[in-house]
């Protein structure tokens, strides 16, 4: 068994990151002060669910703030792959708090609805609303451009979520309008039971993408740009037998692993070297901190190829 240079690869906390989550942390500290004083003098459903979304969101932040650090820590004897998996149970800690603010908002809104609404300083509430709301949209937008250009599960995560509660702002903005406009005041909660159902949507979105981590689901991009480099790898050398092409994502870093036949007789510094070659050209083709792994195998004695197999040419597998 081989194991690549990149595997040695230590992952380092970036600036960009630990600024962007203390930013997101002290950020949403404010416009959650600014949503709650709003609420105070209104009591307006739209605004108390946007409030509550809020206040989700933040606890969501301090478990990502956390998690981002943890995730960083090398291996140790209890965890030999690392702690890059704990971004996953952030992304599905954050999608189930933002659905269970979905619940409370839309069993509020309802409540309302059934019970009736009263509301006082519209206008005053409108205004702190739609400025927070337009804060947290940037705030959104640039948690989201740093988790991906940093490939950080945890950055991009609370960047969606702050997003939604953009979202939110504005659909409570749109609800308190169009109240005010109209004079029916029955469109603020129902306003917040619109956008309540779309908050939901979104926390399952993230619990999803958590749930597919955990159980490593291979992302079909990242398996193509795998099977690429070995195909020209093996084009190549068409001595070569290459299968069992498997790939997992843990966080930010990427496990593959596959087996290579060599004719029998090679000399195990040949078959070294042509290994460790296969390894660079998928570490390389992947464009992230990679732990690539190959086996060696002789043709006389192969394994069972039952995985990705790469023979004679790339049109003899279809996978």
């Amino acid at each position: 068994m081989i194991v690549s240079p990149q595997s040695s690869t230590a992952l380092v906390l970036s600036h960009r990151e630990r600024c962007a989550m203390n930013l997101s942390l002290a950020v949403g500290i404010c416009m959650l002060c600014v949503k709650w004083y709003a609420y105070l003098r209104t009591s307006s459903t739209v605004i108390l669910s946007d409030a509550l979304e809020s206040v989700v969101h933040q606890l969501a932040v301090v478990f990502a703030w956390f998690s981002l650090r943890w995730s960083y820590r090398p291996a140790d004897e209890n965890h030999t792959y690392g702690h890059d998996k704990i971004a996953y149970f952030s992304a599905g800690f954050e999608g189930g708090l933002i659905g269970l603010a979905a619940v409370l908002i839309v069993y509020t809104a309802i409540e309302h609805i059934i019970g009736g609404v009263e509301v006082e300083e519209l206008g005053l509430g409108t205004a702190l609303t739609a400025g927070a709301g337009a804060v947290n949209a940037l705030l959104g937008w640039y948690l989201v451009r740093v988790g991906k250009s940093e490939r950080s599960l945890v950055v991009e995560a609370n960047g969606r979520h702050i997003l939604t509660d953009a979202w939110t702002s504005a659909g409570a903005v749109g609800g308190l309008i169009a109240a005010m406009s109209t004079g029916w005041l029955l469109l603020d909660p129902l306003a917040a039971l619109v956008f309540g159902g779309h908050i939901l949507l979104e926390g399952y979105r993230l619990v999803r993408r958590a749930v597919l981590g955990l159980m490593d689901t291979a992302d079909p991009a990242t398996v193509a740009r795998a099977q690429r480099a070995l195909e020209e790898f093996r084009r190549q050398h068409p001595v070569l037998s290459i299968h069992r092409l498997r790939l997992r994502e843990s966080g930010q870093r990427i496990y593959v692993d596959f087996h290579v036949q060599f004719p029998d007789g090679t000399p195990i510094e040949e078959a070294h070297r042509l290994a460790s070659e296969a390894e660079q050209r998928v570490a390389s083709a992947l464009e992230r901190p990679s732990d690539v792994t190959s086996h060696l195998e002789s043709a006389e004695h192969p394994e069972g190829h039952d995985e990705l197999t790469l023979h004679a040419s790339p049109s003899e597998h279809a996978r």
